[in-house]
């Protein structure tokens, strides 16, 4: 079963023919500025978030999976200079009721902020993926790896909307190879309501003080996007994405390919968001990437050169009280021939306390 391929492209048109002066869709898929606290001030920052995530795919290229279970974090964030804090905790994350192990990380962070730019040093906390799209990360990653250790810059201001990272997933022992993947997105207005867009993301195994295995795998593009005022507030973002993928083991594609990805969206208010993507690829590989996209399957063996994906869906987001939000989303995926579908729900519920405020200053 498969949509009407013309009704997808009358989406994008309507997309097109947006006009002037459009607020941009804050709310979904750009990253943000961590939180500081105030100068002089020590902060207790806490978090519950509840997660469920559902798809019902019956294709080689991404898995069938359900993903639910409960995270919270909580960090000491003391403002110690002007322009430095150091955040201090916990991150637990508890899959499922049935889970019997429950999985608790550190908490480490230095953070340097000043204006518009911040750079943290140690735990990271992504927003979006760092604002990449679904070829170049999973969404899935948003609630299995909600946070991260390594290094990321952010600068946010009218200029330019920018954040680049490095994670550092494994280190190298004599029997574990480095991982550590790289990258980040950047939207930079060029004129009126279009934005330049960017996406870079890499991925390395390796080391050279054991010998084994040595890959790599990039990924990266350039795009457009168009704020309008279709219906509310509209956004039109097209992006041509390349990738190279070297010394994969059995690999059975060339080193380089290609895809086209547009993604429509439209939101009449600040709490229902309808969104369209489309996607034709060529050879394309992004290791961490949504599989719907790749031309390679999870079992490392099925290939198939010429990729083609659609998908449909309705975001539901409501801002509850004292930042606790609810996020739903209803998905329809046409993955080349075939169907499927999927959802998502979550609700966040942040509480901070101001610990030792009698230092502090406004800025």
């Amino acid at each position: 079963m498969r949509i009407n391929k013309s009704w997808f492209f009358v989406f994008c048109v309507i997309g097109m023919t947006t006009r002037v002066h459009a607020k941009s869709i804050d709310w979904m898929g750009q990253t943000a500025l961590a939180p500081t606290a105030v100068q002089g001030a020590v902060e207790w920052k806490n978090q519950f978030t509840f997660y469920g995530d559902n798809n019902e795919f019956f294709e080689p290229f991404r898995v069938r999976e359900t993903l639910l279970g409960q995270q919270f974090n909580s960090f000491l964030d003391a403002s110690i200079k002007q322009n430095v804090d150091l955040w201090a905790g916990a991150f637990v994350d508890h899959q499922s009721a049935q889970a019997v192990t429950t999985n608790i990380q550190p908490i480490f962070s230095f953070v340097y902020h000043e204006g518009g730019s911040q750079f943290i040093f140690g735990t990271l906390l992504p927003v979006y993926r760092h604002g990449l799209i679904e070829p170049m990360e999973s969404t899935a990653l948003e609630i299995t790896r909600p946070i991260e250790y390594g290094m990321e810059f952010i600068q946010k201001d009218n200029f330019i909307n920018l954040d680049s990272f490095l994670d550092w997933q494994q280190v190298l022992t004599d029997v574990n190879r480095e991982i550590f993947d790289y990258g980040g997105s950047s939207r930079l207005p060029i004129w009126g309501d279009f934005t330049l867009l960017g996406q870079l993301h890499g991925y390395h195994v390796g080391g050279e003080q054991y010998d084994g295995i040595v890959r790599n795998n990039l990924a990266g593009g350039i795009g457009l996007g168009l704020d309008g005022n279709f219906l509310g507030s509209s956004t039109l973002e097209v992006f041509g994405l390349g990738s190279k993928d070297t010394n994969r083991p059995n690999y059975p594609g060339p080193a380089y390919g290609c895809g086209l990805y547009t993604k429509v969206l439209i939101c009449p208010d600040h709490q229902w968001q309808f969104f369209g993507i489309s996607w034709i690829g060529q050879d394309f590989i992004s290791e961490e990437g949504d599989g719907n996209y790749n031309s390679l399957g999870t079992d490392g063996i099925t290939y198939e050169p010429s990729r083609t994906y659609e998908e449909l869906g309705v975001r539901r987001f409501v801002e509850i009280e004292n930042g606790v939000t609810f996020d739903f989303e209803l998905r329809s995926n046409w993955i080349d021939a075939s169907w499927g579908n999927s959802f998502r729900f979550m609700a966040f519920v942040p509480f901070d306390v101001t610990v030792d405020n009698k230092n502090s200053k406004t800025n």
